[in-house]
């Protein structure tokens, strides 16, 4: 299960958000697919849901969709940004 986490603000710039948090300091800019990522996860979801709604609107293989999730998952989670429940 995936969870945002902290007081980010995100805020769309085209296709990619920019996000703040004023509790760390911390600002972060994410691309289209990343933006989608972190409106898909506006509610706790799981990798598998996130990955086939990744599937349905961008062209990729699912290998490597979850590949690219679970790295940008892992890099949100170093920001404090997510936390990702694993079986």
């Amino acid at each position: 299960m995936i969870e945002r986490r902290g007081d980010w603000l995100s805020a769309r710039v085209g296709d990619e958000i920019m996000m703040m948090s004023a509790e760390k300091g911390n600002y972060l800019g994410v691309n289209e697919v990343g933006a989608r990522i972190w409106e898909l996860i506006e509610t706790p979801n799981d990798i598998d849901a996130v990955c086939a709604a990744l599937q349905r609107e961008f062209v990729i293989e699912p290998d490597t969709c979850r590949t690219e999730v679970e790295a940008f998952l892992e890099q949100m989670e170093k920001h404090g940004a997510v936390a990702v429940t694993r079986p």
